[in-house]
């Protein structure tokens, strides 16, 4: 407990969680609402609404934090915050200078767009580490046997990170021509790995971003041991500012991004040098380009240290089984022995052959496969080098499509085809559909748990609250198919879910109004009872505006994962226009 004096003789005291988002909001600078409302979810290991009221409690009654207002102003500047935003107040200064915990002094805050976008791309990141329970990847064990605590990753920690500036976590920060818009760094295995957060927000021509991607070389290079992500964030109004006001997905300015990397040369103590020849010189050095709504996604899955390889594999061998079906040959996926998959991760797997795709029509065809991550300058370069050699380069299986770079420019000159060939290079994208998403069924058994209220709401008057203006014409639920692997995750808390088809609404509506309270209707629903539609509007209720929210629906509309549903062409920057395999 953490005892804090303010207005001289007035004593309140912090639990531990509470003085942790306290440092944390001093460690960032400044938060809006819903950045804060993430980041008490984030330090309580579940999903919980920051309220209003909490808020007032926090500036009015606790006196630790402050508001700093929207300027009223006739000309909007593009630069100019678009909504409050809220940092410690000179109580919560001093709270953490007693405790001796490094902060942002008021002084130096700098209330612009640029650092609410950049603090956005952390705690998104941060809440999907903390959220990320991927069963599909990862035998993970729940972190306690508390169903309140069963969305949160045992993977992640928050107190390992350090999110203190670059000024306070290098200590010779000024050797270096660069200061990253923000830094997280944590130990793991006894080795140190760094994020550093660039943002772009559209301001600077790319020669500057080439010229801040060779300062981190030359860091990489100047700290051997230390494996390091650069993270290139670009303004895509995915926050709405006066610049962007609503989303765009950012594909010209990333493939214009990549394309310069690619060719630009950089002097150096009077010799011209590749750019790209120097990034392959620092391995413990990875950069990856993406706007802001799904920049995040890398700094998680670094944080978690993900391994995609497994799952991988298993879709390589559905695709080749449903290719020799297609083609009536035999079709197998076979793994290269020379990779030791067991010990390969996020990092040292990019842009590796993990196996090949044999074909056994007369002679028989090996097709090799690579393995990459959507945003990384190593998966621009790959795809360059391999597709014209008729590669296939998989993706991790994701809830969600995220934007892979484009080789436009061969394309040009060799259009490719839409019809399926061993003789020609695509990409593998395939997407975790929400039948078969384990993460669907363990977010429905917490709505169930946490959200009986709003549930028992809906299911008596048909809908879950006066303020909610949704409309529920037509209700889609999941038909699961992870029953399996959800169980064997629920089983140390002792709890099971049985595979039971949904029931009709009027057939629950009709126990509800029977039922006297809300907690004991909710004891009679299946998971599966409950409508996406409806745990959507709850999560919207709370607030929690999460890119990563798992209430979102999939980027695809099949029914299930079919291998041979997510092979493309990388022939158009707009991954709407690219070309899709067919049979």
């Amino acid at each position: 407990m953490y005892e804090i004096v303010i207005n001289g003789n007035k004593t309140i005291t912090l639990n531990e969680k509470q003085f942790t988002f306290l440092t944390l909001i001093g460690q960032l600078g400044f938060l809006t609402f819903n950045q804060l409302t993430l980041l008490w979810s984030i330090v309580n290991r579940t999903y919980v609404g920051f309220s209003h009221s909490m808020l007032r409690r926090w500036i009015n009654n606790y006196h630790l934090l402050k508001k700093h207002p929207v300027i009223p102003s006739q000309k909007k500047r593009s630069s100019n915050l678009s909504r409050p935003v809220y940092h410690l107040s000179s109580f919560g200064v001093r709270a953490l200078k007693n405790n001796n915990i490094d902060y942002i002094p008021l002084e130096q805050l700098n209330y612009n767009s640029h650092n609410e976008e950049c603090n956005e791309v952390t705690i998104q990141a941060l809440f999907q580490a903390a959220f990320d329970v991927d069963l599909v990847n990862s035998q993970l064990k729940p972190i306690n046997l508390n169903l309140k605590n069963i969305v949160a990753s045992s993977r992640f920690d928050l107190n390992k990170l350090d999110l203190r500036s670059f000024s306070k976590q290098v200590a010779n920060y000024k050797a270096h021509p660069f200061i990253p818009d923000q830094m997280i760094s944590f130990t793991r295995h006894n080795q140190k790995y760094e994020v550093m957060v660039e943002l772009d927000n559209r301001t600077e021509n790319d020669n500057i971003q080439m010229a801040k991607i060779f300062n981190y070389i030359k860091y990489a290079y100047q700290h051997p041991q230390t494996q390091i992500m650069m993270v290139i964030a670009i303004t895509d109004g995915s926050l709405p500012t006066y610049r962007i006001p609503k989303y765009s997905m950012p594909y010209l300015k990333v493939n214009n991004l990549l394309s310069k990397f690619k060719t630009y040369t950089i002097e150096h103590h009077g010799q011209k040098y590749s750019l790209v020849d120097l990034y392959r010189r620092v391995p413990n050095l990875t950069i990856t380009i993406a706007g802001v709504k799904e920049a995040h996604v890398d700094i998680a899955d670094f944080i978690n240290d993900k391994n995609y390889i497994s799952f991988s594999i298993t879709e390589l061998k559905l695709l080749a089984n449903i290719l020799t079906k297609k083609y009536k040959h035999k079709v197998v996926f076979q793994t290269n022995k020379k990779i030791n998959l067991d010990r390969s991760n996020y990092l040292n797997i990019q842009g590796k052959t993990i196996g090949y795709m044999i074909y056994n029509p007369n002679p028989i065809i090996y097709q090799p496969i690579k393995i990459g991550y959507e945003h990384t300058l190593d998966t621009y370069l790959d795809l360059n080098s391999c597709i014209p050699k008729n590669y296939i380069y998989c993706f991790p299986t994701r809830s969600r499509k995220l934007l892979v770079p484009a080789i436009s420019d061969y394309y040009q000159r060799n259009p490719g085809q839409p019809i399926f060939s061993q003789k020609q290079g695509m990409i593998f994208q395939p997407i975790l559909e929400d039948n078969i998403n384990p993460k669907w069924l363990l977010q429905l058994l917490f709505a169930r748990e946490h959200y009986y209220k709003y549930l028992y709401n809906f299911f008596t008057s048909g809908t879950i609250a006066a303020s909610n203006t949704a409309h529920y014409e037509k209700l889609t639920y999941v038909n699961s198919r992870a029953y399996r692997i959800v169980n064997s995750y629920l089983q140390q808390a002792h709890v099971q879910l049985n595979n039971n088809s949904p029931r009709p609404y009027q057939t629950l509506h009709n126990i509800a109004i029977k039922t006297n309270s809300a907690k004991e209707f909710a004891k009679q629903l299946n998971p599966q009872d409950i409508p996406l539609e409806v745990v959507r509007s709850i999560f919207k209720q709370i607030p929690i505006k999460a890119f990563s929210s798992p209430y979102f629906p999939t980027s695809s509309s099949y029914v299930s994962l079919i291998s041979s549903n997510y092979l493309y062409l990388p022939n158009h920057s707009n991954p709407k226009k690219r070309i899709q395999i067919a049979f």
